[in-house]
């Protein structure tokens, strides 16, 4: 079977599942939440959110109310889309179109709810964990709504720049701009709240680590396999064990993902061996491929020897 046949009966299997729905609904709540915390917090104080979203505010405290705050979302994202659509699967595509469609829906719903909140360090901290909450939410059931994780992950695949620096760097730009825009007070404050953003979907999804080494012991370790390396692009490593009850040879994966991709690991994981034991690890700092190199970690480029031998 090709992949694309597979993926598309991967694909159709998934939408009949209760997962799928349950992801759906995850998706829902949440981006209820964030939708809430931008009409009643973000917008009143002038915060900006880190990400597209902080982007899309931007983009409509210079130029005005020319087009709403969901339609200019959608508009950001199909460049997006169409940049990263080869380097993700169909079901994560698909969960994505329909998080982004929800998210702009909700974003109209919740247009002029309030908060009644009026001090502005409350303020940020209220909407930080009532919207990284609601994110953490739907991102540890493998929910996606769009945004920046697409262009971290292309970038991050094709010219080996960390997510976490495209993110940073994008977030930085929305505060300086902030700042620019009416005071550093509302620039700080909306420091406060991408900080609190993230701490809470943090603890909400997984914990504080950013990275998780995860042990997988199943009798079916190629499937597994496959799924980690073709589905989640990510490298793993074999270790030879040996069943202390069953008396029986065992091959333990070992593989070290991120935050976003943990949701996706426990579903893909539970369709192919419901019977496997999988032990999930915080992971302090990560260097290798696919995470920081040593070179982003300060040290400087090993030079290797040329084998071309020298004309006489």
């Amino acid at each position: 079977m090709s992949p694309i046949k597979e993926e598309l009966k991967d694909l159709s299997q998934f939408v009949r599942r209760w997962a799928f729905w349950r992801t759906l609904l995850m998706i829902q709540l949440g981006c209820f939440l964030f939708g809430w915390v931008i009409s009643g917090i973000l917008i009143p104080q002038n915060f900006f959110a880190g990400g597209l979203m902080g982007i899309s505010l931007l983009i409509i405290s210079l130029s005005g109310d020319w087009i709403s705050l969901s339609l200019l979302y959608i508009l950001l994202n199909i460049p997006l889309f169409l940049l990263g659509y080869r380097s993700f699967s169909l079901r994560f595509l698909l969960i994505s179109l329909l998080g982004m469609g929800i998210f702009s829906c909700n974003l109209e719903w919740t247009a002029g709810m309030s908060i009644p909140t009026r001090e502005p360090l409350l303020a940020a901290i209220l909407g930080g964990i009532l919207s990284g909450s609601g994110s953490g939410l739907y991102l540890r059931f493998g929910g996606s709504v769009g945004g920046l994780d697409i262009l971290g992950a292309f970038l991050k695949k094709k010219f080996s720049i960390p997510i976490g620096n495209t993110f940073i760097l994008v977030n930085l730009v929305i505060i300086v701009a902030n700042g620019f825009l009416y005071d550093l007070d509302i620039a700080l404050y909306t420091g406060i709240f991408m900080y609190v953003f993230s701490w809470s979907l943090q603890r909400v999804q997984t914990g504080f680590s950013q990275r998780k080494a995860v042990f997988i012991i199943s009798k079916k370790p190629e499937e597994v396999a496959e799924k980690v390396l073709r589905k989640m692009d990510r490298g793993l490593t074999y270790f030879h064990a040996y069943g202390g009850l069953e008396h029986e040879p065992r091959e333990v994966i070992y593989t070290v993902i991120n935050l976003l991709e943990l949701g996706r690991l426990k579903q893909y994981l539970y369709e192919i061996d419901p019977d496997a034991f999988m032990a999930v690890n915080d992971t302090a700092e990560v260097i290798g491929k696919r995470f920081l190199s040593w070179e982003e970690e300060g040290f400087n480029p090993i030079r290797k020897e040329s084998t071309t031998p020298k004309s006489a």
